[in-house]
């Protein structure tokens, strides 16, 4: 069943995640998605995605989704807030680290919200942006 808000959206990726259920997680997003990754790369197609979301899983890693901010127009939202993540590391040490998002959800013909575009560590270089850099 398709989210009915994009705070719904956050809560039932962070379960399905959690839940370690890939199938449920990438059935919440569009076709077309993408992951913009720090460096500014951005991992497209739900078969990019799927491995992304995989490696996540595989190393245990739990997330917790915090939307902040909502902004919307129509069938379109972009949400600010944070993403906290910890699982296993490659060295298997444990590890928590805590980042700002942003993500673009749009909202289909069914009416459910889906995740459409995601940089769950933010913009790249928003830092710099930030400082006046």
């Amino acid at each position: 069943m398709p989210a009915d808000s994009p705070q719904q959206l956050s809560s039932e990726f962070a379960a399905a995640i959690n839940g370690g259920d890939i199938d449920a997680a990438l059935e919440l997003w569009i076709e077309d998605a993408l992951i913009i990754a720090p460096d500014g790369q951005a991992l497209r197609g739900l078969d990019a995605i799927g491995r992304s979301l995989r490696a996540l899983i595989e190393n245990e890693a739990k997330v917790s989704v915090h939307v902040e901010e909502l902004f919307s127009a129509g069938d379109v939202a972009l949400a600010v807030g944070a993403l906290t993540m910890s699982g296993v590391g490659d060295d298997g040490e444990r590890y928590e680290q805590r980042s700002s998002s942003a993500v673009i959800y749009c909202r289909g013909a069914d009416g459910g919200w889906r995740l459409a575009i995601d940089a769950p560590w933010g913009l790249p270089g928003a830092e710099l942006r930030s400082a006046g850099l």
